[in-house]
Formats: C-alpha cells, structure tokens, sequence
C-alpha cells in the first residue's frame, strides 16, 4: 500500500478524529469545508481548511497545501514521514508487516522504513492533476495599474508587464494572476487593502468576479514557474520564495532574463510541487522563505518559553527546512537564505531590504548537509 491508497481510505470522519487526536478542534463552513485549529505551525485559528474532495489540507497563514501526512509531520518535530505513515496505518488498523508464503522461495531482508520512504520520496506521482483553466479575457475587468504600496517597495513597470500585475480600483485590491507551466490561466488571487478586510484576516484571497471564483489547489503549482522555466533550466538552480511579490522584487533586481524564482504561496513545498522542479534538471535548490523566527527571542536561551508562539513559529521553520531536505537530498544540494540576526526584520523576505542586502544573504547561505543538525537546533528537553 502506497501514500495514495492509504489517503483514498480515509473518510472525512477519519480526518476529524485523527485532527483532534493531534490536539486541533475544528468547525465546519456552509460548504461542507473543515476549519481546524493551525496545529501545523503552531498557531490558535481556524485558518487550517480541509477540503472533502481532493482530502487536501489548506493553511491559509503560512504553511500552504498539505497532505494528512504533511500535517502530521509538521506536528511531529522530526519530519519523518513513514512515522506518520505509520500512524495513519495504525489508527486504521492497516499491517505493515508482509505476509509470509507458503513453500520454498527466496527470502528478502527489506527496511520497511526506506521502502515506504523511497515510495513517498522518489515515486514520480503519476496522478493527473487537472487545474482549472480560466479564460484570460476576464482579466480585461481589471484596472491597468499597480498598488503604489508595490512600488514602493521596488516592484518596477517591466515586471508588472511580464507577471501581468493588474489593479481592481472599485475592490481596492491589487490582482495576482496565476498560470501553469504551459501558460494556462488557473486562478487569480487577489490582495486586499481595505482595512476592513485585513482585520478579517483576508489579506490573500482568490477574486470572486459576478459569482465565479478563480480559485485552484495552489500546491499542483508554482508561481512564476511559467516566466520562469527557461532560466531555472539554463542556470541549474531555482530558489524558492514564500510570496508572489518576492518574485516580482527579485524580477526587478536583475531582470526577466536572470530571473530563477518561484512562490509556494505559503511555507511548504508539495511533492507535486517537487516533481515539477524535476523536469526543469536543476541541480541546486535555494530556500528563501521569510523570517518567521525572533533572534531576540531565541538568543534568550534562559527564558524560552517552549509552549510559546515565538517558539512554535520558529520550530515550524526549522521543521520546514527537514521536510524539503528530506524530499530532495537524493536529487539536489539544498541550500537556505536565512538571517540570524537584524539585516531582516522579524517576518521579512530575503528581498525586503534592498538587493545589497539580499545578495549579502545569498552568499552566506547554509547548505544542508545533515538533517541531524537541523533537528538539533529545535531538540529541548
């Protein structure tokens, strides 16, 4: 039994009470859709969204789309998958213990960890995905303008051309399309800058034009891999973003034709996302996600608080990292831009501070080598 068999049996009730096993209570919207508690990054909302029909988790703050397992491993400090796989076999009372034949044969010693890992980790997912595909005229609707706020914070005119970066001026939110690799439309996300709605916690949220809205499973895509794909395959090397507009500064820092960047539109990376970087034959990947950790707060190892959200936000960065190293150690060198100290504010993006900044950061990013060291930095008696 693989990944995908195991999910196919889990029903909606199965989710439920395996969710509160974990520790998350949970509510139900009126289309069906389950909120539950952000147990994956240690947060206290109802941001963390389970859809019935494809059995996929959303976190709409940080962590992005995500698998049953996925959640459990961000629960889990270790990021070990076939412990999670395990769990889920157990609660539905699935052996993983080969049966024995009868008679003479030849006998196999095999590491069930490694196999059920090799199936997680280096099966290519065969599974046809397909993305809604939107008619690209409805982006005729839209305002040809960009938010003064992304400009100000270095987004220039040639990247607004080429991501298409529009303006909804009688919504006040500024319009995000999303393509596939092929250049198919598959959704439109939008950012709000009504106060009203930020207090509501929908900064992000997909545009809804005359009751249709541009929606689609955000973690069957990458942002900017359609702009992008021919550089990443030129310089054999993708680094990753967390947000739409760090593309767009790194865009306009060194130009359409040096761009390798690409958005997970939250803090993971699915092993959906993971095939499609496989195609592109990169041989480095550079995780440059933002800075969801307080040095301060850490560098005051006598009165960490380990229930706290400083420490949770910071664990599920490092937990993060595991994931991804876990999945793409056999194919790439990975690497991280990340700053342990006050070149970044708390939250920031590696671009958020200008380019010298930035590739001061770059130069002095750590390469994963060893998981072990990464699972040091967030071991606690």
């Amino acid at each position: 039994m693989d990944r995908e068999q195991l999910i196919d049996l889990l029903t909606t009730e199965d989710i439920i009470a395996i969710m509160q096993d974990l520790g998350s209570d949970y509510k139900q919207d009126s289309q069906g859709n389950l909120q539950f508690i952000t147990i994956c990054h240690g947060g206290n909302n109802y941001k963390l969204y389970y859809y019935p029909k494809s059995k996929l988790f959303q976190c709409y703050s940080c962590c992005g789309t995500m698998s049953i397992f996925d959640v459990i491993m961000s629960v889990n400090s270790d990021g070990d998958f076939f412990r999670a796989f395990k769990y889920v076999c157990d609660f539905k009372n699935i052996s993983l213990n080969k049966k024995q034949l009868k008679g003479l044969q030849k006998h196999k010693i095999e590491n069930m960890d490694l196999l059920f890992l090799k199936k997680y980790i280096h099966k290519h997912n065969n599974t046809q995905i397909i993305l809604p595909k939107y008619n690209p005229y409805i982006l005729n609707v839209f305002d040809n303008f960009m938010p003064l706020s992304w400009y100000q914070e270095g987004v220039n005119d040639e990247t607004t051309n080429q991501f298409n970066i529009l303006f909804y001026i009688s919504q006040n939110k500024g319009i995000i399309p999303h393509y596939d690799i092929n250049g198919n439309l598959v959704g439109i996300r939008s950012r709000n800058f009504f106060q009203l709605e930020l207090d509501k916690k929908k900064k992000y949220m997909p545009i809804t034009i005359q009751g249709l809205t541009y929606k689609y499973p955000m973690g069957f895509n990458l942002y900017g891999l359609y702009q992008n794909q021919n550089n990443i395959k030129k310089f054999k090397r993708i680094i990753i973003f967390e947000s739409e507009k760090s593309v767009w500064i790194y865009n306009s820092y060194y130009g359409n034709e040096n761009n390798i960047t690409v958005a997970t539109c939250g803090m993971n990376l699915t092993l959906y996302q993971f095939n499609l970087i496989k195609l592109l034959g990169v041989e480095e990947i550079i995780l440059a996600y933002d800075k969801q950790y307080q040095i301060d707060y850490l560098n005051d190892e006598d009165n960490i608080d380990y229930r706290s959200k400083e420490w949770k936000e910071y664990e599920g960065y490092i937990k993060t990292i595991i994931k991804i190293a876990n999945m793409s150690m056999s194919y790439y060198n990975i690497s991280v831009i990340a700053c342990w100290d006050n070149r970044l504010e708390y939250k920031d993006a590696p671009v958020d501070r200008g380019k010298n900044v930035f590739e001061e950061l770059y130069k002095d990013r750590h390469m994963v080598e060893d998981v072990q060291k990464l699972k040091e930095m967030i071991a606690h008696e």
